[in-house]
Parts: C-alpha cells; structure tokens; sequence
C-alpha cells in the first residue's frame, strides 16, 4: 500500500480548485523610503499647481472676489449672475457646436484616413505622413489661415473666385460660417492623426491573414481588427479632444476676436471678457461651471465608452 500523506493541496490543485496566489514580496524600508523620495516632487507639484487653484476656484466663486478691498462672502451670487446672463448662454452653445464639429470633422476623419492610408505602399506611406503634419506653430498657422480666410484677398476666396466659380464668400465674416471655418484646419493640420498611424502598424500582420483565410473583406478587417484595436487610443484621444474643445481660446481669439456678433465667442473667452472687467468673482464661478460641464462629459465617456479590444 502506498502511505497515505497529509498534505493534499496538490490533489485539490488537480482537482480544479484554484491555487492561492503568492503573497508579493515586501519591500525593505529603503525601498519605500526611495519611492516616497521619487513621488514626493509630483505630488507637491500637483497639489500646488493642480489641486490648491482649483480649490481655491471654488472658494473665490463664493465671495466678491475684487483687486483691492476687503472680500466678503456672497454665497451663489455670482452663480445666480451668470446663470441670467444671456451671454453665457450663448458662449456654451457656441462651446458645444465647435465642440461636436472639432471632434466630427478633425476626430473621426483622421481615423478614416489613417486607415485608408495604410493600404497605401510603405513609400507613400511616409510621403502622406510627411505632408499631413506639418511641423508649424499654433500662433505661426493661426496667422496664415487667417490670411488665407481674408474675404478680400484670400487664398480661399480666390480658389471660391476663380477656380470654383462661386460667389464671394463671407468665411469668418459669417455667424453662420464662422465655426465651420474655424474648425477646418484642424482636418490638414492635425498631429494625433500619426498616433492612429503608428498604432495601426503595431497590429500584428498575422491578424489580418487569418482574418483573410477565414474569407474576411477588406471592410470586415477594418470592423473586426483595425478599429477595436484602435479603441485605447481613440478613448484618450477623445478625452483630450473634448477638454481642448471646450477650453478652446487662442485660435478663435485671434482669428476673429469673437465676432462676428459673438458668434465665435467660446466660453473662455467670454471668461477673459470678464477677467478684464475685473468681474473675478464672475469669471470663477463660469470657469468652475465650465469644469464641472466637461468634467460631466469625460465621466460618461468612460462609463460608456469600451477601451478592451478584446470586448
């Protein structure tokens, strides 16, 4: 007879029952003690440039806030202003309508093109990489679309002149234009397009030949491989680009101040407004209102937005 043991675990193991996992190893003192040396710099940056002005946003919104003077505690004052502003209102519209173009025409297009450019052959490949991002400054293209926007001698409305046959066109001089037109060169001039670029040459070849053995199409590849393995960075893309959108200042500032009619009036820079009327207690509370909508925003993109490719 073979002698019977007290130790079990393993015909448990075999048995289907789940092994315990090892315990981690406990790092030393020293250990701990370098990773809190290595974490305190952040941390401190973070709390004094992150968290003390935002805490310090909230406060302000509740008092007079003033340059000289004693500052005094008015409650939901400012909050009550800016709710009955029709300003705001229309600041936020415009906010939102720039935000749905500016994510529509410059978030979703270049994932089309990306995808398109890479059935194209490796040397073209970086030809059209080349040409999409063009290394310039924001302030430096802002001047020169603003140029090419000019109703008078502009590039644009000697291409709407004389090449299309059209008639004059207003551009920037349109409230119903304005936005489209300032959107617009975020299409030719929109960098996290090579992300998708590189992330798509980081998927194995050997999906798509299976997915072609097993009689996949080109569109089928594109639905079933291309883009959930483009979801992780299409959800932080897309965080990115709703909190861009929505603090959106210098573009729409210099190319039209605003106008016409404030329709190009972002919320920001209805903010600044107000910064220069020295209204500081007003243009915290519309930042802290402008916060928590975008805050809002990124929260249900993350409740419902799949970042597993493999879900």
């Amino acid at each position: 007879m073979i002698p019977q043991t007290e130790d079990v675990a393993p015909d448990r193991a075999d048995e289907g029952g789940a092994a315990p996992p090892a315990p981690a190893p406990k790092l030393s003192a020293r250990r701990r003690l370098e990773g809190a040396l290595f974490v305190t710099p952040a941390f401190l940056f973070q709390l004094s440039w992150g968290w003390y002005p935002l805490v310090m946003a909230f406060v302000i919104s509740f008092t007079n806030a003033r340059f000289r003077g004693p500052i005094e505690f008015t409650g939901l004052e400012s909050y009550l202003r800016m709710w009955n502003d029709p300003l705001v209102g229309q600041a936020f519209k415009v906010t939102a309508i720039y935000t749905v173009l500016s994510i529509g025409l410059t978030f979703v297009i270049p994932i089309v093109v990306a995808i398109l450019l890479m059935e194209m052959p490796r040397r073209h490949i970086r030809w059209m990489m080349l040409l999409w991002f063009l290394p310039l400054s924001g302030i430096a293209s802002t001047l020169l679309f603003r140029y090419m926007f000019n109703a008078q001698y502009g590039l644009f409305q000697y291409v709407a002149t004389e090449i299309l046959r059209l008639d004059p066109q207003p551009f920037l001089n349109s409230g119903n234009q304005v936005l489209f037109w300032l959107v617009f060169p975020g299409i030719l001039f929109f960098g996290p397009g090579l992300i998708y670029m590189a992330t798509l040459q980081g998927i194995p070849a050997s999906y798509y030949e299976a997915a072609e053995i097993e009689g996949a199409g080109f569109w089928r590849k594109i639905w079933t491989i291309s883009l959930p393995r483009l979801r992780p960075v299409i959800s932080m893309l897309l965080i990115f680009a709703v909190i861009g959108s929505s603090q959106v200042f210098e573009f729409p500032m210099i190319m039209t101040g605003g106008g016409p009619g404030g329709a190009s009036r972002t919320v920001v820079m209805y903010l600044y407004d107000l910064l220069r009327s020295l209204r500081y207690a007003d243009a915290t509370a519309l930042g802290v209102g402008l916060f928590l909508v975008t805050m809002v925003l990124v929260v249900i993109q993350r409740k419902f937005f799949r970042e597993d490719p493999d879900q």
